[in-house]
């Protein structure tokens, strides 16, 4: 992406925001030289809760308390003609959990940065960082020139050398308990219009502790039961993300040769009457929800475990890609290669219909379509482990995977039809999630 021009940065400002950027002093202190601040900036970030637009900022564009650029001079890129800022004025208060209100510790004015925000994005692109619509960028402290307008507590507090007054109390860095409240607004005098930007408010907690406290996520949708056939190629595909994604659950077996799916207990849950069936409680609605169909489950649990290995690529295209592969083998092959079908043509054409020479043909139809798509992406790939091109298996290899094995099992070659499909196969039937979701190890697999 080329460089932002200073015209088309303020093209893309669409507002403002107070933002309280956390620091954690003792981290901070070790890492920021020669490093400059990282870890000790990134755990927690606060902001007020609306956005202020520029265009009802328009009305208070000021100088800022440089006037003029000169120390240091801007390189070219970075020269606006139109070098201003906006009066907004900022405050920053400190209440602790013995103080009945805040006491205000800080005073200041955006227009003390010298650096304008449009300055600040265009510098932020021009090593070609993709700014994308919904990124939020952080100003910097902003201080202004007497200790009053220091805009950070390190400031303030002179690295800790001096104390900042709360009337009954002192602080020379922030305490368990303390709220921090920032404040901005513009105009308000003089029977001006004011332009508000709400309370950036956060307060600071006692730290967790792992051993007794973990701070674990937890998940809305629990108590997950997966109904499925050992030999099932949709339901191997739901136990394989679900063994990557490392969600527990448990499996129920449902014997189809047996017509247990066509039971009212179950077809109840299951409309079609097939397999597989995904059982969970939404803890949000105190609910049971009954999820049926392979893509489906997959998809679901791609979205509501979204902090488990994703399966799906982030980028639009890639991921239609991959939805493209999964469904040449959810659409255009398992389902007319499925055991019940080929015994239905079986039987209402009394055996003269070859139901295995027909799976075989729209099985290699099949994946002779996959093998074109991943090896042309593998030519601009410089991974080949996996269909996708990545370095992990995606959606796609959990689809690919079973449907190859049921190609053995009409006679098929893969390794002469589809070789990449093949190897790839080979590759992800060594990670353990596809051992643990193999059929031969299922507990109502046959014995022998």
């Amino acid at each position: 992406q080329p460089p932002l021009t200073i015209q088309q940065a303020r093209d893309r400002i669409f507002g403002f925001c107070l933002m309280n950027d956390w620091s954690a002093r003792d981290i901070q202190k070790w890492e920021y030289v020669p490093l400059g601040p990282f870890t000790s900036k990134n755990f927690c970030t606060t902001i007020s809760p609306w956005i202020v637009t520029t265009m009802a900022l328009e009305d208070y564009v000021t100088e800022t308390s440089a006037q003029q650029q000169v120390d240091p001079t801007p390189l070219a890129y970075l020269q606006d003609p139109n070098y201003s800022s906006y009066d907004v004025q900022l405050q920053v208060a400190i209440q602790s959990s013995k103080m009945d209100s805040p006491v205000v510790v800080c005073e200041s004015n955006f227009k003390h940065l010298y650096w304008n925000a449009a300055q600040q994005l265009v510098h932020h692109s021009v090593t070609g960082c993709a700014m994308k619509p919904g990124d939020l960028l952080g100003s910097g402290t902003i201080s202004g020139t007497t200790d009053r307008s220091f805009g950070s507590m390190l400031e303030l507090s002179w690295k800790g050398t001096k104390e900042v007054s709360l009337g009954t109390e002192v602080r020379r860095f922030l305490q368990d308990g303390d709220t921090i409240t920032m404040k901005g607004h513009c105009g308000g005098k003089g029977g001006g219009g004011r332009v508000g930007f709400g309370q950036c408010v956060g307060k600071i907690l006692p730290a967790g502790d792992y051993a007794t406290n973990p701070l674990v996520k937890v998940d809305r949708y629990q108590n997950l039961v997966l109904h499925h056939y050992w030999e099932s190629s949709a339901s191997w595909r739901v136990r394989t993300v679900l063994a990557l994604k490392d969600i527990p659950y448990e499996k129920v077996g449902v014997n189809l040769l047996k017509g247990q799916q066509s039971e009212v207990q179950y077809s109840e849950k299951s409309p079609m009457a097939q397999v597989p069936l995904l059982e969970c409680l939404d803890t949000a609605t105190n609910e049971t929800v009954h999820i049926g169909q392979s893509v489906a489950i997959v998809e679901f649990l791609e979205a509501a475990f979204p902090d488990r290995k994703p399966l799906l690529p982030s980028d639009h295209l890639d991921c239609a890609a991959a939805r493209e592969m999964v469904e040449i083998i959810n659409s255009g092959v398992q389902p007319l290669q499925n055991k019940f079908v080929l015994r239905y043509l079986d039987e209402t054409t009394k055996g003269a219909f070859d139901t295995r020479s027909f799976a075989a043909m729209r099985i290699e139809k099949g994946l002779r379509a996959l093998e074109a798509l991943v090896v042309k992406r593998h030519e601009s790939s410089p991974c080949h482990e996996y269909c996708m091109g990545g370095f992990a298996p995606t959606m796609v290899d959990v689809f690919a995977v079973p449907q190859i094995y049921n190609a053995k099992s009409v006679g098929l070659n893969p390794h002469e039809v589809c070789p990449t499909l093949a190897k790839i196969s080979d590759t992800c039937l060594k990670l353990p999630a596809f051992q643990a979701s193999h059929p031969s190890v299922q507990p109502d697999a046959p014995s022998s």
